[in-house]
């Protein structure tokens, strides 16, 4: 009986460990889920796990994505689905990689799997080599006090960008301002001659412009805040006025003055020291003219002689 009873605890004891374990052994397996579908996706790709690159890949592209991380996105969305053998999905990702990068190339070794779907959808862009473009109409110079109107051309054919935004600065201020046009066919920007102010010296505008899609993610780029577009505006003289008219008709007009160095002909020490040296030329020619022009045809002198003590 008590042989029955040891056997009964330890099998119980046992079914207890056993119950604790099976428990608990999800939470130990289950691996940290990352907050950002674009790292996911990311740490997916890294353990070649690639259905669940194309799960968080498409998450990701749900949100605003920066230009780098959507070349990413698109990335591994078609080298995924070429090694799944998902071949029209592939092209169609590398399609879009192409248009926002049009220079992009795989690395060399890339399985064939890979690189078949990605040559197709550069058959695409055989006749539009340079993939989206934005491209904005920017005059060389441009005087101050009036508005600068751009208009911009957006080169989309698969018709991926639903806004155009526009970021500009005067020359060595530090926030960039911005104003942003849906896409359409006559897509222009309009900035206020208010803002354009009156400097004594030549400066210029600084821009850059973003192609953008549905969800606000950066597609294409003419010029960037690292390296933006410039348009010069001139600097006004001293003391020519300015006159500014605002969109909504309010007109301001603004003085330029620039305080000019003093001539050094001006200065009154230098002509005191010019009258000094003048004075001093003319005693010493006076001197020297006596000197040279007196009458030395004949000598005085006298001799004395003496003779005895």
């Amino acid at each position: 009986m008590a042989h029955s009873q040891r056997i009964t605890y330890h099998s119980t004891l046992a079914a207890a460990v056993v119950f604790l374990c099976l428990g608990s052994a999800p939470t130990w397996a289950k691996p940290a889920e990352a907050a950002d579908p674009y790292d996911a996706a990311r740490d997916a790709e890294a353990q070649l796990n690639y259905k669940q690159v194309i799960i968080q890949a498409n998450k990701a592209l749900e949100a605003a994505n920066s230009h780098e991380r959507l070349v990413n996105l698109y990335r591994i969305l078609g080298t995924s689905n070429g090694v799944l053998g998902k071949g029209e999905d592939a092209v169609d990702a590398f399609t879009k990689l192409l248009a926002i990068d049009p220079d992009h190339h795989l690395p060399r070794g890339t399985s064939p799997k890979i690189t078949a779907p990605f040559r197709e959808a550069g058959g695409y862009w055989v006749d539009r080599p340079k993939g989206l473009q934005v491209l904005p109409t920017l005059p060389p110079e441009m005087a101050a006090g009036k508005p600068l109107s751009v208009p911009v051309k957006l080169d989309d054919p698969l018709q991926l960008a639903a806004n155009v935004r526009l970021g500009y600065r005067m020359q060595g201020d530090v926030e960039w301002k911005t104003l942003t046009s849906p896409v359409g066919p006559n897509i222009a920007f309009l900035v206020p001659a208010d803002q354009i102010v009156a400097r004594p010296t030549d400066y210029n505008i600084e821009l850059y412009f973003i192609a953008l899609g549905s969800t606000g993610s950066e597609l294409r780029l003419a010029g960037d805040p690292a390296a933006p577009l410039t348009v010069k505006v001139a600097g006004v003289h001293a003391n020519e006025t300015v006159v500014i008219t605002t969109t909504n008709g309010t007109t301001t007009t603004t003085t330029t003055t620039e305080k000019k160095p003093n001539p050094i002909l001006k200065k009154w020490w230098l002509w005191t020291a010019v009258g000094a040296v003048v004075v001093v030329g003319v005693g010493l020619g006076a001197g020297l003219g006596w000197y040279y022009s007196r009458d030395t045809s004949h000598v005085d002198f006298s001799i004395t002689s003496r003779t005895g003590p």
